[in-house]
C-alpha cells in the first residue's frame, strides 16, 4: 500500500511539472510569436498611437484567451497531455464519471497557489485543493468509461476561464493599486 501512494504520488507531481512545462513553453513560444510580429508590423510602420492601443488590448485578450487554455488544459475527456502520457483521468469523486470541462476549469484554478497544490498532492495523491472545490479526483485511467466529447461544454468552460481570469486580473489590479482606487473614491465624494 506504502509503495502504491509513493508512486501515485511521484506519477502526479511528474505529470503536474510535465504539464506545467508544456503549457509554459507553449504559451511562451506563441507569446513571443504574437508580440515579435506585433513589434515588426507597428514598429516599422509608424502607425498611429489609437493601432498600438488596439494592439495591447488585442494582446491583453490573446493572454486571457491562453491563460483560459491553461485552465481548461483537461477539458477534453477529463485529461491532460500529461495525464494522457501517465495514464490518469480525471472522475467527479461521487459520480465516477469522467469530469466536466466545467468542473476540470474550476480545478485548475487553484493551480495559481501551485506550491500548496504540490504539498496537498504529497497528503492526498488523488485528491488536491481544486479537486476539493470541483468534486472531482485523479484515478488510473482503465478506458471504460464514456468519453464522448460536449463541444458546447468546452465552449462554455473556455468562457468561464476567461471570466475568471479577468476577475482575477481586476482583483489584482485593485489590490496593487488600492491607494489609487482610494484617492479617487474619496476625490468623487
Amino acid at each position: 500500500m506504502h509503495s502504491e501512494k509513493s508512486k501515485n504520488i511521484g506519477i502526479r507531481l511528474i505529470a503536474m511539472l510535465l504539464d506545467y512545462v508544456i503549457i509554459t513553453f507553449g504559451v511562451a513560444i506563441v507569446g513571443i510569436i504574437f508580440i515579435g510580429v506585433g513589434v515588426i508590423i507597428f514598429d516599422n510602420l509608424n502607425l498611429p498611437s489609437s493601432v498600438d492601443l488596439l494592439f495591447t488590448v488585442l494582446s491583453i485578450i490573446f493572454m486571457i484567451c491562453l491563460c483560459s487554455i491553461y485552465l481548461n488544459k483537461d477539458a477534453i475527456k477529463g485529461k491532460s497531455l500529461a495525464k494522457r502520457i501517465f495514464g490518469l483521468i480525471i472522475v467527479n469523486d461521487k459520480t465516477g464519471d469522467i469530469a466536466k470541462p466545467i468542473e476540470t476549469c474550476l480545478r485548475n484554478v487553484t493551480l495559481l497557489f501551485w506550491p500548496i497544490e504540490v504539498i496537498f498532492i504529497i497528503i492526498s495523491p488523488q485528491r488536491r485543493i481544486g479537486d476539493y472545490i470541483a468534486g472531482t479526483k485523479v484515478i488510473d485511467d482503465n478506458k471504460s468509461l464514456n468519453t464522448k466529447i460536449s463541444k458546447r461544454q468546452i465552449i462554455i468552460s473556455m468562457l468561464l476561464g476567461m471570466l475568471l481570469i479577468i476577475t482575477i486580473g481586476i482583483l489584482q489590479f485593485a489590490i496593487f493599486n488600492f491607494d489609487v482606487i482610494n484617492k479617487i473614491l474619496k476625490a468623487s465624494l
